[in-house]
């Protein structure tokens, strides 16, 4: 398996995975994940954080 189509795979399912997520859930996941600015996962969950208005 390509890494990079990985992370093509990844980024395609993002906003559905965490859209699906309740704030709380969101929130968690967040805090919980121990990757660093510029992670996909963790730009994305930073940035669903600030649309949906949710402080930490």
């Amino acid at each position: 398996m390509n890494p990079d189509d990985d992370a093509e795979r990844l980024a395609l399912c993002l906003p559905e995975r965490i859209a699906a997520l309740s704030d709380e859930e969101l929130r968690q996941e967040y805090l919980s994940n121990t990757a660093e600015a510029g992670d996909p996962l963790q730009d994305a969950l930073a940035a669903e954080l600030e649309i949906r208005n949710i402080d930490l």
